[in-house]
């Protein structure tokens, strides 16, 4: 049987991430909304992806106060659950081959459970097409030390000079997440 081999083109001015990110009814309910995009150093986004379901079961109250009211523009495009997934997975798995890393802000639990499930809808056709690896943005800030400027809020007031931060958008959060790695390794001097 065949391996997966790390992606691990290193970092330059022509990096792409693919980030994404998912809304959740509460912490470990199910995702009900996706975001995903491509984007490089200059916050070009050369690829994206949005889906959404109805919530199952009663909603989450914080769901409710703080994330349906910034999703209004996102209409219900798949009947089910599994249907957002499949959807996804054709998107995503020939988008890892247009970017060189996949980068998520906070995946666990949401957006690891999310892609767990989505291989196993078909795990003979998947088992080894999901990314390898995920890079976490709070992993990537990490080895950059402790400064201040890296922090996430730090991070996240640059950004938000820059376009609309819609937070608990998954689209916008997913751009978000990529433009704030990009700053942190323009920072770090890896890239221009």
């Amino acid at each position: 049987m065949k391996g997966k081999v790390a992606k691990l083109p290193g970092v330059n001015d022509n990096t792409r991430f693919l980030c994404f990110d998912l809304e959740s009814n509460g912490l470990h309910g199910r995702a009900f909304a996706a975001g995903a995009l491509i984007i490089d150093k200059n916050g070009e986004v050369h690829d994206e992806f949005t889906a959404r379901v109805e919530i199952e079961g009663e909603v989450d109250e914080w769901v409710k106060d703080n994330v349906l009211p910034q999703i209004t523009d996102m209409q219900i495009t798949h009947g089910s659950y599994k249907a957002m997934c499949d959807s996804f997975w054709r998107w995503f798995v020939p988008a890892q081959e247009k970017s060189d890393y996949v980068l998520v802000s906070n995946g666990y639990p949401v957006e690891y459970r999310f892609l767990m499930d989505c291989q196993q809808a078909d795990p003979k056709q998947r088992y080894w097409e999901h990314p390898f690896p995920v890079i976490d943005l709070s992993s990537l800030l990490l080895p950059l030390g402790e400064l201040k400027e890296l922090s996430k809020s730090n991070l996240l007031k640059k950004i938000e000079r820059r376009i609309d931060v819609k937070q608990h958008h998954p689209l916008n959060d997913a751009e978000v997440t990529g433009l704030m790695a990009f700053e942190a390794l323009r920072f770090a001097g890896r890239i221009t």
